[in-house]
């Protein structure tokens, strides 16, 4: 990455992105929050030490003709509610790591769309150049037919116009590429980079995908939808403890009191119980039921808003394979076939200047139409990896 001349791969772009988001790092210092707030729910309430000095006469300060107690209480959780408590927190830190994995799935689908339009973009501008090439040719080529009094002259200033436009075209395309590369640094934390370069080849031989099983591994490896599952798990664990808050702790002393004026040494034990004739936790255990139904209906959500992602993304997938392999296989080699027999016809004067302006647009067009629909197909390829988790093709 420092060697400004070195072009970068899609990998090394990956990585990049991995670890130089500042939202990814924020999600991974929430996660160890979460470890911190579980760490904390698993210790035991602190024990209080009471010191207690009664009767103090007020013609003598200290404890020599005083009742002294000296006693420890020790608050006890019972009905297992630290238990559901460290259950909650686990359930919460699963949650948060995995909606950290689904971050990151999002940021590797959002390098990859933005790598492969840059490559695309590469296309399109050695395109636009050998265009400009042949455009060139072409126009010296009647330049000189005009000068032997072969041609008309308006097929030189035609000529030049197509030539013009060829070179506009050339200046579109690095505008778009640089546009594409900007766009890409961003992605990969350096936006200050100068004169980035990447390497790296579109998936022109597209695999045949299963619906099925990439429902299957969707179902299966999601971290989205883990984390709506997590969130369920969390919310009923929630519940039930709010259930247990109904049912009181105790504290329980224990201690040694000195009664000075009468020389006598005692002990006292003491056991505390609130009475739950008030408060029974209602309000909570109400709140905590709605919670728990919501977490299930926005599982039962999340998942049937994914599933319909992934089918329409593996539709335009179909579609878009398709239309590519015309290209590529049909429409290309024929566009290109046509434009060298008419030039070759060109040369021999067999076809006139029309013939061969014609069947240069044809191939032009029919190049970028394909390049268009190798970069829609790659970027379709991103977005289903990213949802069912899966690498496709190499």
């Amino acid at each position: 990455m420092q060697d400004s001349g070195k072009a970068i791969t899609l990998k090394e772009a990956i990585n990049s992105a991995l670890g130089k988001n500042p939202q990814l790092q924020s999600m991974r210092d929430q996660a160890e929050a979460e470890i911190g707030s579980l760490k904390q729910a698993g210790l035991y309430p602190n024990p209080v030490i009471e010191l207690l000095a009664e009767e103090m006469p007020t013609h003598e300060i200290g404890l020599n003709e005083s009742q002294n107690l000296v006693s420890i209480t020790q608050p006890v959780i019972t009905a297992g509610k630290r238990g559901l408590e460290i259950k909650v927190r686990e359930k919460a830190k699963e949650k948060n790591e995995l909606k950290r994995d689904s971050f990151l799935l999002e940021i590797i689908a959002d390098t990859k769309k933005a790598f492969y339009k840059a490559l695309a973009d590469q296309e399109s501008q050695s395109l636009a150049e050998e265009t400009e090439r042949i455009s060139h040719d072409i126009y010296n080529s009647e330049k000189i037919r005009f000068e032997a009094g072969e041609v008309a002259l308006t097929n030189v200033l035609r000529a030049e116009v197509e030539l013009s436009k060829a070179r506009n075209l050339v200046s579109h395309a690095n505008g778009e590429l640089q546009n594409s590369l900007r766009e890409l640094q961003t992605i990969m934390g350096i936006p200050e980079a100068t004169d980035l370069k990447i390497t790296g080849k579109l998936t022109t031989v597209p695999v045949e995908l299963s619906l099925q099983e990439l429902e299957l591994r969707m179902k299966n490896n999601q971290p989205d939808l883990k984390a709506s599952e997590k969130n369920v798990e969390m919310a009923e664990a929630q519940l039930l403890l709010e259930q247990r808050q109904a049912i009181p702790d105790i504290s329980v002393s224990a201690g040694y009191k000195r009664l000075s004026q009468e020389d006598v040494d005692t002990f006292e034990f003491g056991l505390e119980i609130p009475a739950p004739f008030f408060n029974r936790n209602q309000g909570n255990i109400q709140k905590s039921k709605s919670l728990s139904k919501k977490a299930k209906n926005e599982n039962l959500s999340v998942y049937h808003q994914m599933l319909l992602e992934l089918k329409k993304k593996f539709n335009l997938y179909n579609v878009e394979k398709k239309r590519m392999l015309e290209f590529k296989e049909k429409i290309l080699p024929q566009a290109e076939k046509a434009l060298a027999l008419i030039t070759k016809g060109y040369k021999e004067g067999e076809f006139d200047y029309i013939d061969l302006l014609d069947t240069q647009r044809i191939w032009a067009d029919t190049r970028i139409s394909y390049i268009a629909s190798v970069k829609q197909l790659n970027m379709i390829i991103a977005d289903i990896e990213r949802l069912a988790v899966v690498k496709i093709g190499k």
